[in-house]
């Protein structure tokens, strides 16, 4: 077996096995591109139009060894190591909060201003929201700031480069984690790959604790969730501790904020969001905070609390959602619960009861 530059192939430095899958769909996925992107040199995909959901499926993912990075790539990694998942938790680790304490968090919902000129010109009339919110929840005295996905406008290199460096440039000193968005992917509708952004900020599904609480981030950028990811999240939210959700998108039930120009759950993600909800509803979960559509609203769903803070300075499209306006939530945290505060991007901030 050779290579497609005529080299022999090396199984201990040129290929990277997932799970088996079954040779007899091979031939028939030959002409199906990596992740649906029409760029022949990345060679055929098995079965599955991303490597996630090959291997998801039970396939055998094979890869040629990626060189060493360099270029656009080495650019963002160089400027994404300081904000690397792993890098921000050690942080927070570092001075930790002991349980029955109260300590305070900051959350941002969707950043990126708009994709196209006519949404920014149409529906943002604040392109710079974003980073006025990160300045402020900067200031706030927050132990860390969550901000709830779609940094960018379409999860690629070049975009994120940019991102990244007025991230440096604005000189955070909060903890600042991610939840990676639909428009983290490289394409923001339907499934894609994830590459850019695992490879700048790490893992999609984590999970850490402070001041007596659990906090636990869950991957639903490709509109759905796996049943590994439900197993893990089962794992995770073993044990009586009291615990907070960070997800991008509302599970598609929740119609008032996700039925859509007569199509039931279009703002939301349906894979696994019954199953989702149910076990939010047994493990007791305190709060699940999301983004996505562009708003600000309350629901109580089987003793759960979801609360939409998708004003983080992406456009003010209209839809289902009352209120829209650009914002982030301050939370206090504490052995008597949780205790919101909305601060809009202009106006005085109010308690979210």
């Amino acid at each position: 077996m050779r290579r497609r530059d005529g080299a022999a192939f090396t199984a201990a430095s040129d290929l990277n096995l997932g799970l088996v899958g079954r040779p007899e769909d091979l031939p028939a996925a030959s002409a199906r591109l990596w992740d649906g992107v029409p760029d022949a040199s990345r060679g055929p995909a098995a079965v599955a139009p991303s490597v996630e959901e090959a291997a998801a499926r039970g396939h055998l993912v094979v890869t040629p060894r990626r060189p060493e990075p360099g270029g656009e790539l080495g650019a963002a990694r160089a400027l994404a190591a300081p904000a690397r998942t792993a890098v921000q938790l050690a942080r927070l680790a570092a001075s930790p909060r002991p349980p029955g304490g109260t300590f305070r968090f900051s959350i941002i919902g969707d950043a990126e201003p708009g994709r196209f000129w006519f949404s920014r010109a149409l529906f943002n009339r604040a392109p710079d929201a974003f980073w006025t919110l990160l300045a402020r929840a900067d200031r706030s005295g927050a132990d860390f700031i969550v901000q709830l996905g779609d940094m960018v406008s379409r999860g690629v290199l070049r975009n994120f480069l940019d991102f990244l460096a007025r991230l440096r440039g604005a000189a955070v000193r909060t903890p600042y984690l991610t939840v990676i968005g639909n428009h983290d992917r490289r394409n923001p509708h339907g499934v894609s790959d994830d590459h850019a952004y695992r490879a700048l900020f790490g893992g999609t599904n984590y999970a850490f604790e402070r001041g007596g609480w659990r906090f636990v981030a869950v991957d639903t950028s490709a509109g759905r969730l796996l049943p590994s990811q439900l197993e893990w999240l089962k794992e995770v939210l073993a044990g009586d501790r009291p615990t907070v959700v960070f997800t991008h998108m509302p599970p598609a039930p929740l119609g008032e904020w996700t039925d859509f120009a007569g199509r039931k759950g279009a703002g939301g993600f349906r894979i696994g969001a019954e199953e989702f909800m149910r076990l939010m509803s047994e493990r007791r979960v305190a709060r699940v905070y999301m983004g996505h559509v562009h708003g600000f609203g309350v629901l109580d769903r089987g003793g759960v609390r979801y609360v939409l803070t998708g004003g983080g300075g992406s456009p003010l499209f209209p839809g289902p959602v009352k209120e829209r306006f650009h914002h982030s939530l301050t939370v206090e945290a504490g052995p008597d619960g949780l205790v919101e505060t909305v601060h809009p991007l202009r106006g005085a901030p109010f308690p979210l009861r």
